[in-house]
């Protein structure tokens, strides 16, 4: 089951007051200063896509994002941090220290103490021992698969506590962090055209819109507490249940998708077997981009669609931005707040959505019909995961 949520982004400190925000129709592009027409494409990613108690950081805001999220699943779940098995799942890592202890080399200054341990561990293996040192967690695992990296590290943790046995954990906290609102990054994106324009009226991401035009660059932090519950005994009702987890890796290109996508409709198949019911909401990875959001729509219309009664499919990258690394379990905590609380958030900005008969999307808050939710993501160099989650009374 899932016993504790972590979340901190652009639009709340903490899992229901971003979903609270979610519920509102507020998105990161409403954050766009309205005085600056003219601001530069760093500072402006910065202002729309950063979370404010973490930019300030004085070891990393990763760290810090990590940090923060993991404390809240844990209170939530009632379980003290000290010695708690802890998946992490990230794509950059602690990069902001790593470039600025580079930075200090290259100039042949000293690297300030706190960032020292940096230039050995690297920035992953610097956010691992923050969360140990810091927090005293027992970090079992580092998943690195670009913006799969959550779903990949959550798949781990999941298939460690279902194994059972003496020496695996009966509770699991997955983390995922990501702040890398660097100048090699936003250009980079830009350069690469998965950028929405950064431009003060178009730097807006608008996934499963035929308008869309790249992505908006987020940070955020999110955790799960898993707890396995002794064999025969079933969740209490109202509890959240992870059902399945998936991944798969598809070879077709480094950067674009597989036009088929049949890695990926894999991974969707084996989450629809493991559930053997229809799905009450889609979480898709849904960047935003020109040709993933049609390829990656028109496989799940096809395998979880239902042209009768259409299936609810929400994309959180349009309102939280892409948090890259920690989309995939960013996306996973804001569908277990959705089965909690029977609603789906509305999708503002969508003016004309890509057309899919067997699926729905709005503009408006939503009921939803008790029932699983499917979570996928899908990053740069083929990575792809899913999971599954429901409310135990369903």
């Amino acid at each position: 089951m899932i016993a504790g949520l972590g979340l901190v982004s652009p639009l709340g400190h903490g899992a229901w007051s971003t979903f609270r925000a979610l519920l509102g129709g507020a998105t990161v592009a409403d954050r766009l200063p309205p005085l600056l027409p003219d601001t530069a494409p760093l500072p402006l990613a910065q202002a729309v896509g950063g979370v404010s108690l973490a930019r300030q950081s004085p070891d990393d805001p990763a760290c810090d994002l990590a940090e923060r999220a993991a404390r809240e699943a844990a209170a939530e779940a009632g379980v003290s941090l000290p010695g708690l098995a802890a998946w992490l799942g990230t794509s950059k890592g602690a990069v902001t220290a790593w470039t600025r202890a580079a930075d200090a080399r290259a100039r042949r200054c000293d690297v300030p103490p706190a960032l020292a341990a940096c230039v050995a561990l690297g920035p992953h293996g610097f956010l691992a021992n923050h969360l140990t040192t810091r927090a005293g967690l027992a970090v079992r695992g580092h998943a690195v698969a670009a913006c799969a990296s959550g779903l990949t590290a959550l798949h781990q943790a999941f298939t460690t506590l279902q194994r059972g046995g003496g020496n695996n954990p009966t509770q699991a906290l997955v983390i995922s962090s990501e702040s890398a609102l660097l100048p090699a990054f936003v250009h980079s994106y830009r350069r690469l055209g998965v950028l929405a324009p950064a431009t003060h009226t178009a730097y807006r991401g608008r996934p499963l819109d035929q308008q869309r035009r790249g992505f908006v660059l987020g940070e955020a932090g999110a955790a799960v507490l898993l707890r396995a519950l002794p064999e025969g005994t079933a969740p209490s009702a109202g509890d959240t249940e992870l059902l399945a987890t998936a991944q798969g890796t598809d070879p077709t290109h480094l950067m674009r998708c597989d036009p088929a996508m049949a890695t990926f409709g894999n991974v969707a198949q084996q989450l629809a077997a493991a559930v053997g019911r229809p799905f009450a909401a889609l979480h898709p990875h849904a960047p935003g981009t020109a040709d993933h959001d049609p390829a990656e729509l028109a496989v799940l219309d096809r395998l979880m669609g239902n042209p009768d009664a259409p299936v609810p499919t929400y994309a959180v990258k349009g309102a939280l931005g892409h948090t890259l690394g920690a989309s995939g379990l960013v996306s996973l905590v804001i569908a277990a707040l959705c089965a909690r609380a029977a609603r789906i958030p509305p999708m503002p900005w969508l003016d004309q959505p890509l057309l899919t008969p067997g699926l729905s999307f709005s503009s408006r808050p939503a009921p939803l019909p008790v029932g699983p939710h499917a979570v996928f993501s899908a990053g740069f160099g083929g990575h792809l995961a899913g999971a599954a989650l429901t409310r135990a009374d369903s």
